[in-house]
């Protein structure tokens, strides 16, 4: 059985992924050399669920469940912004940018995602959904104090980051992940509009 890594993500605007370039731009500029693995800006996405592997036979059922889903939503805006990492600032393993907005309709999205999801057997994560768009990952191996010195420049920088752009939300896309020595390549799968979006 052919199985396809996967997951349901929003995509980002050109003007979101360029704001987020000049923002890893900033940060290379500032952090310990050789410390990260930068996300190409043409990759970051919002991650509604990582739905890990699935059949290549189930693709057409996941995108109508995400039909059923989306449809009680309307396009609605977020903003990316502020600056952020996983879990603190003593031990960064993830930097992101945050999303701000209509949060409460992407929570219930979200949510409703994943009611839907359980018909197929998908089982949510159980942890709180915390909306973010990964710039950054930590290399491993680093030495305390290079943790060190990236936290301390994670807390001067994350001052200096307010909201960057509007991200409208008017689709929702299901993504095939593929894992390559040079990371992770995403393809588009199936792009489902959110109700009354052209």
């Amino acid at each position: 059985m052919q199985t396809i890594r996967s997951f349901i993500a929003i995509e980002l605007s050109d003007e979101a992924r360029a704001v987020l370039a000049d923002l890893e731009n900033r940060l290379k500029a500032v952090a310990p050399a050789q410390a990260m693995r930068w996300a190409p800006p043409e990759s970051i996405h919002l991650t509604l669920h990582f739905l890990g592997d699935v059949a290549a036979d189930d693709v057409e059922k996941i995108t109508e469940l995400i039909q059923l889903a989306a449809l009680p939503y309307p396009p609605f805006d977020l903003s990316v912004g502020k600056l952020g990492c996983f879990p603190n600032t003593r031990r960064p393993r993830i930097i992101w940018a945050g999303v701000s907005g209509q949060t409460e309709t992407l929570l219930s999205l979200h949510q409703n995602l994943g009611e839907k999801l359980k018909e197929i057997g998908f089982t949510p994560e159980a942890r709180p959904y915390a909306p973010h768009l990964t710039v950054g990952r930590v290399k491993d191996g680093l030495s305390q104090r290079q943790l060190t010195q990236l936290g301390q420049m994670l807390e001067r920088e994350q001052s200096k980051v307010g909201q960057l752009a509007t991200l409208p939300v008017t689709e929702i896309s299901l993504m095939k992940s593929e894992l390559k020595p040079a990371g992770a390549v995403y393809t588009r799968l199936a792009s489902v509009g959110l109700r009354n979006s052209s």
